[in-house]
Order: structure tokens, then sequence, then C-alpha cells
């Protein structure tokens, strides 16, 4: 453990405390699945006088990243299809039958944000039955793809269509694929024993008031789950593309790719498949806030170097947690050595067919280098190689496909003939001189 970084750390989360008279805080930061840094201050039981420190807190809204991981595991499988309309799997919601699994995961489907109902007054979610039949009840408040607009109803949805395709509750199907098989052991959707409990601040004494429990029900989905910071670090090391065999690399790229602007002005925030994306000066940052009655969560990672901050409190308001998690993630980017980079050595033989494609192309007054290099066939752009890199991978004889970089996906197609080789890259002709 960083004993600096930890000391650092320690003395914010006191000040960061004392600030939003929180009656606990917890953080830790964890990079490549190793825990860097923690700290906890004040109460996880203000009457019992217990202090904070490895408790369960309500995580709130960072369920719907288990619930969207669990969708797109389930798409990858053949289950699902993200862009099929939802009335494939919920034939009795006819109104928003067109809506896609892909809408409702990155909230660009336009659909109202709670479900109709009294949930957030009685604190009891509806039942599945309960909730299909309210289902018939919503509004489109925007048009389908037309702009970002959060909502829990949306992820409600999700896990009925899971649930209808399956047969099986959404929540036990995330049980057995992620939580099991992560060893997530502390990671429960009901309250555990000995969990942080949830407090109301008093905007006028100094006092908390204690916070009704919810069971969101068929709901929950979208905000029902409980865990710790422990927990979260591992979570999001898998989102990091750290847990492969539990979450594949091919669902982590999913999550993180940009779906939908939501600040469409300053293009500083998206929102991809379950994660929200923030651009914090030359970082993205992925992650997911959370927020119930009493309880306060941020979890935050940069997928680059790897590093996971989560933050938890036991209050509903009085501190911007998803601030406080982002800056601390740059704090611990910022801080850490610069990596060492590997010692070099030759690659192996290039390979015949290859040697004449290797040395500087021209395509439309762009100089292009194709190297040969350890990990094969590469090449870039000579005004600027250290954004235009590119690999390739064999296809077939003569071809060559772009696997990373510029143009990716892209074919790179070579013809021999009598008077030499040539080339074409997505479609255009490279030559040996400008032309």
């Amino acid at each position: 453990m960083d004993t600096d970084f930890q000391s650092a750390l320690a003395a914010r989360v006191v000040r960061e405390q004392s600030a939003g008279r929180l009656p606990s805080l917890s953080v830790a930061v964890g990079v490549d699945d190793v825990l860097r840094a923690e700290a906890s201050a004040g109460f996880a039981d203000v009457e019992g006088r217990i202090l904070a420190g490895g408790q369960a807190f309500r995580i709130g809204s960072i369920t719907k990243t288990f619930t969207a991981a669990l969708t797109l595991r389930l798409c990858e499988r053949g289950d699902l299809a993200l862009d099929a309309p939802i009335s494939r799997y919920l034939p009795e919601v006819p109104d928003i039958g067109h809506l896609t699994l892909r809408m409702l995961l990155s909230h660009s489907s336009g659909l109202q944000r709670e479900v109709p109902g009294d949930m957030w007054e009685s604190m009891q979610g509806p039942s599945a039955a309960e909730l299909l039949e309210a289902l018939g009840q919503v509004e489109l408040i925007a048009e389908p793809g037309q702009r970002w607009h959060y909502s829990n109803l949306g992820y409600a949805v999700i896990g009925s269509a899971i649930e209808h395709v399956t047969g099986r509750r959404c929540q036990t199907l995330i049980d057995e694929l992620l939580i099991d098989p992560l060893e997530l052991t502390h990671t429960s959707w009901t309250t555990p024993a000995g969990a942080a409990i949830g407090y109301r601040l008093d905007p006028y004494i100094d006092r908390v008031h204690r916070e009704p429990g919810m069971d969101q029900a068929a709901v929950g989905v979208g905000g029902q789950l409980w865990s710790t910071t422990g927990d979260l670090l591992r979570w999001g090391h898998a989102l990091c593309a750290g847990q492969p065999d539990a979450l594949p690399l091919t669902v982590v790229d999913a999550m993180h790719r940009m779906q939908v602007m939501v600040d469409t002005e300053s293009w500083t925030k998206g929102w991809g498949m379950g994660l929200i994306l923030e651009r914090r000066g030359d970082h993205i940052l992925a992650g997911h806030t959370g927020a119930m009655p009493g309880f306060g969560a941020a979890l935050s990672i940069d997928r680059k170097s790897t590093t996971v901050v989560v933050a938890l409190c036991n209050a509903t308001r009085g501190i911007a947690l998803s601030d406080l998690a982002g800056d601390i993630a740059l704090e611990a980017i910022a801080a850490r050595p610069a990596p060492t980079p590997p010692v070099w050595e030759p690659a192996p033989a290039c390979p015949q067919d290859v040697t004449d494609l290797v040395g500087n192309w021209w395509s439309e007054s762009d100089e292009i280098a194709i190297q040969w290099r350890r990990g094969g066939l590469h090449a870039h752009l000579v005004a600027s190689p250290a954004t235009t890199g590119t690999s390739f991978a064999m296809e077939a004889p003569g071809r060559f496909r772009a696997v990373a970089g510029r143009l990716q996906g892209e074919l790179l197609v070579v013809t021999r003939t009598p008077t030499g080789v040539e080339l074409r890259w997505a479609t255009y002709p490279l030559t040996r001189s400008p032309r």
C-alpha cells in the first residue's frame, strides 16, 4: 500500500465527511485488482456508535452495471438481441414494443423515468405482475433514440424481458453469472447483517434521522443491491476487463462504447451500455453512481490505467460522490510512477510474402509507413505516428484486416502483378510515390 497516498486519502476522507456532515464516508482505491489505499470516517451506525469500515452499504443504481453486463452476456449467448424490438420478448406491452434493449441500456429510449405508482412514497416496489400492468400506462417523453433521458423504468423493462426469455429471475442470473464467479461474497440483494444504517440529515439541527428501507421488488434490477468497497473494487477490476472468464472483453468493450451524449453542448459526459462515460482532461472515466434513501455510492474507473475508486456514504444528501470519486481517480493516476517500457528485442523473421510490403507508401498525399514488428504487420501515418498506429491480422494470403487503430476493421488487400505489388486499404490505392 502506498503510504503517502494512503495518508492523503485518509485526511481527505475526514475533511469531506466533516464538511458534508455525513454520518460516515468510506473510500477505497485499487489498481490491477490490488488495494492501493482505503479510508473511512464517521459512524456506520450512529446510535450504536459503530465506526465505518468494511460494512455493506446500499449501492443503488450501481446495480444497473450488473444488469447491463448480464444483458450483454445473454445477447452473446443468443438469448437476446440488442436491436430487436422489446415486443419480441414482452408482447404484452405494445405501446413501447418498438423500443430496443440498446436504447434501454443507454437511457436513450425516451421512456419516462419511473414506474407509474407510489413506490417512492410507500417504499415498496411492484411485483412482476404489477410491473407488467403498469407498463400499459407509461409515457414516452422523447422520441426513441433522440436524446438521453435517465430511466429507472427502462431497466425494470430489461429485467422483465430477461425473465420472460429465460424463465428465471434476473437477480438469480446475476448471482450465478457474475456475483458468484467473481466471489463478491459481500454483495447481496437483501440487507446483510451488520450493514450500515441509512440516514437523512436534519437541515436545521446537527442530527440525523433514520431513513426507511425500500424493497424495490421487480424494479430491483436497477437499484436493489448492497455491497462493500472491497467487492466493488473487484467489480470495477472486472469492468476493466480484468476478469475475462466472468466478464468477457467483448462485453466490457460494449459497455464502454459511447451510445448517447448527455451534455450535447460541451460533450464531456455520455452513456455507454450501463456505464457513465465522463471526460476529465485527457482521461475518460467510466462508472456509475447510486442513490437510495439513506445512501449514496459512486464507482469510478480508468480502464487504461486499471484504476478503480469506490466511495460510499450513509446519507441521502450532503456530498457529490461522483465528483469526489473522479477527483481521487485522477489523483491516483497522477501519483503512479511511469511504467518501465519492456525491453526491446528483435521481431521474429519477416515472412517472405510480407517483405515486399514494408516501407513507405502514399495515399491521397498522406505518407504511410508499413512495418513488420514483434506483433506482426503495422502501419502509421508518418506525420502523426503516435495517434495513427494500426495493427493488422492476416485473414488469408494477400488479405490483412486492421484489428486496432486507424481504419479499424478495413481490409488491406495485396495484389501481385508482373510489374510489382499493389496495395489497397479500405479500397484506397497505395503507391510507392505520391501522385
